[in-house]
């Protein structure tokens, strides 16, 4: 069977809803969307492009991450496999594309977004404003041995 793994950079838009089997497995299933992003050297300003919304299933271990970490509006990279499935709809026939999730990190790039990261920085750096958990002497022991 041809399989197609992808990677997915994107926004949780809705909650993750988690199934629990008669056989005991979990799986966790939530939406994710990832949008193009572009510069538009006419309007001088990025603009979004082509968006992409996938439906990710977790299972096992992954399932297991995703619980209590993941929420809505929860910036994410899934590695996984791409699969598509055809379902008849009372608008008309209509195609699911889901990914089964072999991976899901957080976008650290878009990090701001996470519960009490403010606070975990303010922490590390000694003062949010001033940054000076940069010569902090507990983080420079730790480095020079």
């Amino acid at each position: 069977m041809f399989e197609t793994t992808v990677a997915v950079v994107g926004t949780v838009l809705t909650e993750p809803r988690i199934h629990t089997f008669t056989d005991g497995e979990r799986v966790v299933s939530f939406r994710l969307a990832g949008n193009s992003r572009r510069y538009d050297r006419n309007a001088e300003r990025w603009v979004d492009g082509d968006r992409l919304i996938v439906t990710v299933h977790c299972r096992r271990r992954v399932a297991d991450g995703v619980i209590g970490v993941v929420g809505e509006r929860t910036p994410l990279v899934v590695t996984g496999r791409l699969r598509t499935r055809d379902f008849e709809a009372a608008s008309g026939r209509r195609t699911a594309v889901e990914v089964e999730a072999a991976a899901v990190g957080l976008d650290l790039a878009r990090g701001n977004r996470f519960p009490g990261s403010a606070e975990r920085l303010a922490a590390w750096s000694g003062t949010a404003a001033t940054g000076a958990g940069v010569d902090r002497p507990d983080v420079a022991a730790a480095r020079d041995g």
